[in-house]
């Protein structure tokens, strides 16, 4: 029988990886709003909070040069998405589309490394939430009990904002930006006064060393800053798993892409820079877990303080609930697909969303954020955390770029404009991702090299069982590639 609060069954697609069957509500979230929706997931103020110290002491105070270089390979993976959004609009996205352009198997590959960084992604935005809000209201952010709480009710919370519909989400995530991002702009603008124009006593003196690539005395590691970067970015292709809900869905999503990236870049080397000197990196260390709320006191006292914590909040709820729209897009579709139990394919009657997609992956964050903080060895493994959803994100980025160019290859030689766009960025942007994670495996943690091993060894456990035991239809995908007469020509 159905599951009557699930919706009805989606009837079985008469074939996979096609976005025609899915049942998505279409045209309700407009260009600026996905662009919001893209920013808010990479989540400025959450992530700068959780992730100065770590990068200041990688890259030695150059966080302004790691950011910016990381921007320029994003920005080429950003239209590699535009490009084939055009082609294909579905809600699947790079998984689908490495499936078509060149294998199934990679392209299941691709969507397992998906699911990891999805879950990693949202792990890791609602933990500050615990800490940044007992602050807020001055009890002990080490209180098992209160981060417990805090993760609990808001990650049910959020989770039932998403599944009640995508434009709820949207005005969400608009309602909420404007706050966050006036507040750190403010308070960045303080920052930077007190350390490069007051040269305020106990900040850190600037020097050139910062725009250097290995940064202060040249102890700063170039690649391992730049993965931390990565780990900024990620999520400004949220507006890709929504294209099938978006006004002009073969344009509005690539274009909401691009921008985000474009916007992501200034905005987080900015708020390295400014408040990366305010306090020395051993005090900035020892306050990693709440970096941006103690800078804020530091600079204006502890009254003023509480609105950078609110900045801080704001962007962990809506990237937190960004977070969980784009795993129950990509898992619906990995449902219809058959790549997934049938109940990840149905879609509410009434609110038109994967109901039982987003309250599945909504519980499980939470599971995993609080078993995360009552474990004393989880807890210390925050970094590992991190750069393995870096990882995560720069496999499937650099596959998507290589589907770009295999896909498109018939315009290569169309015309030198052709060739960049298809050709030379997307590879050039893969080549980038493919040496940072070259340079950076061999610098990480045992814990996180095992952790990364393992999550690959699963995946293939699990395409192996799709492929060999459940005989999914979605292995027997054609490949297709871009002819004179494709319905969406990239020109």
């Amino acid at each position: 029988m159905p599951d009557a609060a699930a919706g009805p069954v989606q009837k079985k697609p008469v074939s996979v990886a096609d976005a025609s069957t899915h049942q998505l509500r279409p045209d309700v979230v407009s260009l600026p709003q996905s662009v919001v929706i893209g920013v808010a997931t990479s989540a400025p103020g959450q992530s700068t909070a959780v992730a100065l110290a770590g990068m200041v002491a990688v890259a030695a105070y150059a966080t302004g040069p790691a950011i910016l270089l990381s921007m320029l390979p994003m920005l080429a993976i950003a239209l590699c998405y535009q490009r084939l959004n055009l082609w294909d609009q579905n809600c699947g996205g790079p998984y689908v589309w490495v499936a078509r352009a060149i294998s199934p198997y990679v392209g299941y590959l691709v969507g397992w490394s998906m699911l990891v960084g999805f879950v990693l992604g949202s792990v890791s935005n609602i933990l500050p939430l615990g800490p940044a809000l007992l602050s807020f209201t001055g009890l002990d952010v080490s209180g098992t009990v209160g981060n417990v709480l805090t993760a609990t009710v808001f990650g049910v919370t959020l989770t039932a904002i998403a599944a009640v519909g995508i434009r709820a989400t949207a005005r969400f995530q608009l309602a909420i930006a404007s706050v966050e991002y006036v507040t750190l702009l403010v308070f960045s603008g303080i920052a930077f006064w007190a350390v490069f124009i007051e040269h305020r006593a106990g900040t850190v003196h600037p020097s050139l060393s910062w725009l250097h690539v290995s940064g202060v005395g040249g102890k700063g590691s170039l690649a391992g800053a730049m993965l931390i970067a990565i780990f900024l970015f990620t999520g400004w292709d949220a507006s890709i798993y929504i294209n099938e809900e978006t006004t002009h869905k073969r344009t509005n999503p690539g274009k909401a892409a691009i921008i985000s990236v474009a916007i992501l870049g200034p905005v987080f080397a900015w708020l390295f820079v400014s408040f990366q000197g305010v306090v020395p990196q051993d005090r900035l260390q020892a306050h990693g877990t709440d970096a941006l709320p103690y800078i804020a006191q530091v600079l204006v006292g502890n009254g003023w303080a509480k609105f950078m914590v609110l900045a801080v909040v704001l962007s962990v709820l809506g990237t937190t609930q960004a977070t969980i729209v784009s795993t129950s897009r990509v898992t619906y579709s990995m449902g219809t697909d058959r790549l997934l139990p049938a109940r990840f394919a149905r879609v509410h009657p009434r609110f038109r969303t994967p109901m039982f997609a987003t309250a599945f992956w909504g519980l499980v964050m939470v599971a995993v954020a609080d078993l995360y903080v009552v474990s004393s060895s989880l807890a210390s493994a925050f970094d590992d955390v991190v750069n393995a959803e870096a990882i995560a994100f720069t496999v499937f980025y650099i596959f998507t770029a290589l589907a770009t160019t295999w896909y498109y290859r018939r315009l290569l030689r169309r015309s030198l404009v052709d060739l960049a766009l298809v050709g030379i960025f997307p590879l050039v942007g893969a080549g980038t991702l493919a040496w940072v994670l070259d340079r950076s495996l061999p610098t990480l943690s045992p814990t996180a090299r095992w952790t990364v091993a393992g999550v690959g060894i699963l995946g293939v456990v699990l395409m192996a069982t799709s492929a060999l035991i459940l005989r999914s239809p979605f292995f027997r995908i054609r490949r297709s590639s871009y002819t004179a007469d494709s319905p969406a020509s990239p020109g």
